[in-house]
């Protein structure tokens, strides 16, 4: 099966855009591998916690989709260049990109989601970088898979695994 790399905030992501997406992927058989910008723990909203690997030891060349998870922690990331310089790679590469709630911003803010269809929590980094936002709960447009949040996240996690089982 697949291998999916889904990144996290170190303090502060959403609790259901990550353990119910991380179970499904597991039950359907993909490889998945959870990190954050730093080795250890990650923090969740509300205080869960999970074992991380740093996203600078992930070599991504062997992955197939990268997945960024929602929530406030998120907010601090939208201009970070490490992770704007993976999903670059990983969309330049033609593996799935997918980011829920918050996290579609991130996306927008590396350039590949200008005319892009997008589902997404709070548009306006979206929309000021060219992101059609479509107001439905789960968008796909190509290789990018894009939800509004935790409500939806298990049906962004179909959509991807459906994508990937292509």
């Amino acid at each position: 099966m697949a291998k999916i790399v889904m990144w996290v905030a170190q303090k502060g992501f959403r609790d259901e855009e990550l353990f119910g997406p991380l179970d499904h992927f597991r039950k359907m058989g993909h490889d998945v591998t959870v990190v954050s910008h730093d080795e250890g723990v990650a923090k969740s909203k509300f205080g869960k916690t999970i074992d991380v690997c740093s996203l600078k030891n992930v070599c991504i060349d062997d992955v197939d989709a990268l997945l960024l998870v929602g929530g406030p922690g998120t907010y601090d990331y939208v201009d970070d260049a490490l992770l704007q310089d993976y999903v670059r790679w990983a969309h330049d590469e033609k593996r799935l990109v997918g980011a829920i709630c918050y996290a579609p911003n991130i996306l927008a803010k590396t350039g590949i989601m200008h005319g892009i269809r997008s589902a997404v929590s709070s548009d306006f980094t979206v929309t000021r970088e060219g992101a059609i936002c479509t107001g439905n709960s789960v968008e796909v447009d190509g290789d990018i898979i894009t939800a509004d949040g935790p409500t939806s996240a298990l049906n962004w996690a179909k959509e991807i695994d459906a994508h990937l089982r292509k």
